[in-house]
């Protein structure tokens, strides 16, 4: 399912990529947003053992989007609560920010900056050392991104129901933020990390015509004497890993989860075990995914398999057409090979990863981000072996 929402830029480096220029070269002001792949970033950075409930097109904003092709709320979206408002208000501004660093900018790996400021990987590779301001008030950027290439970026998201222009004391407050940020390097010199600042306002059925929902970026940079160069790869495989520790944590992989979260090593002896599916949607059958799946309502299997092994799909309740039989969840099978790896060998290991293609046309109910990850209907995958890693 495909929404529209406005879109203003605010010091981007020229030229523009490609997908945020018009048929005439110029700048776009509009773009459309899968929902699917939307919920995804969301659910990516929810709750760690959360199912999806029942696939991605159903996430709990949706049901108070209005059905038009813009993306527009209803007057019960968010709560009544002041406090529930502005909480869900930046939980869906982080996921919209999310959305636009990967599917625009090619910014795919994504992790909270007290996370990284922690890691392992930054003082052994690099001698890089992150500070925050703690005798400033005031808020910091939410996170530390990475493109395949190992580039490394901040980010800021925030979400709201007024206007909030460039030139709004708002973004003069959230530029601030980047300033209460410092990259250092071994030699203890200040060094400048290029930054997004994606603001979203939300419209309602309240408001007129003229006001639409409207992601506003802005590309600033924290201070620092030089930029961040990629021989200090650090803070690429920090972030790397953290991005994807929750999803081990929800594969029912601790260690693994453990040891990205901190850039730590496990024991060379250990290995695990994953099953392996295919995606039966046209365009993904060549890939392979590690995973499983949560159940529907009913709680059951959903497959059976005879004495030669062959596999047969069973609906829980054959009579009924509207239960759910379960939601997969997954990475792409090379994905997983490395982040294993990078689990035994150190943080270097997950440097060579890169994004994925992905085939042309959308489905709302099946996502699959170039970072790997996959969510979408039991229905439409089928487990076909185990391995051990």
């Amino acid at each position: 399912m495909l929404k529209t929402v406005k879109l203003a830029l605010s010091q981007f480096p020229k030229p523009l990529p490609d997908n945020l220029l018009g048929p005439e070269g110029a700048p776009l002001t509009e773009i459309e947003v899968n929902l699917g792949d939307l919920f995804h970033h969301y659910y990516l950075d929810s709750w760690g053992m959360t199912p999806p409930n029942p696939d991605p097109a159903h996430f709990e904003h949706v049901q108070f989007l209005l059905p038009s092709q813009e993306f527009r709320f209803s007057s019960q979206w968010a709560g009544l609560n002041k406090t529930f408002k502005g909480n869900k208000s930046n939980e869906l501004g982080q996921a919209f920010c999310r959305w636009f660093l990967s599917e625009h900018l090619g910014i795919d790996y994504i992790a909270h900056l007290d996370a990284v400021r922690d890691h392992g990987a930054l003082a052994a590779f690099g001698g890089i050392s992150v500070k925050t301001s703690t005798d400033v008030d005031g808020d910091r950027p939410d996170f530390f991104c990475a493109s395949g290439s190992n580039k490394i970026f901040l980010a800021e998201a925030k979400g709201t129901g007024h206007a909030v222009g460039f030139t709004t004391k708002e973004f003069a407050t959230w530029r601030e933020q980047f300033e209460r940020v410092e990259v250092f390097n071994a030699l203890g010199h200040a060094m400048k990390v290029k930054g997004f600042i994606v603001a979203m306002r939300w419209a309602t059925e309240y408001d007129s015509a003229k006001v639409a929902t409207k992601l506003s970026a802005e590309d600033p940079e924290t201070r620092g004497e030089l930029p961040i160069s990629e021989d200090r790869p650090g803070l690429a495989f920090a972030t790397k890993s953290i991005h994807y520790a929750s999803t081990l944590q929800r594969l029912r992989q601790p260690l693994l989860s453990a040891a990205l979260l901190r850039g730590t090593r496990i024991p060379d002896d250990l290995s695990f075990q994953f099953v392996v599916w295919q995606c039966l949607f046209p365009g993904l059958e060549h890939y392979k995914f590690v995973g499983g799946y949560y159940p529907g309502p009913g709680q059951t299997l959903p497959f059976s398999f005879d004495d030669k092994g062959r596999i047969t799909y069973v609906k829980s309740d054959p009579l009924r057409l509207d239960v759910a039989s379960g939601t997969f969840f997954g990475v792409e099978a090379r994905t997983m090979e490395t982040l294993v790896a990078t689990a035994r060998e150190g943080p270097q290991r997950i440097g060579g990863l890169r994004p994925l293609e992905r085939p042309p046309g959308a489905y709302s109910a099946l996502s699959f981000l170039r970072d790997g990850h996959i969510v979408g209907p039991i229905e439409l995958f089928r487990p076909i072996n185990a391995i051990t890693l």
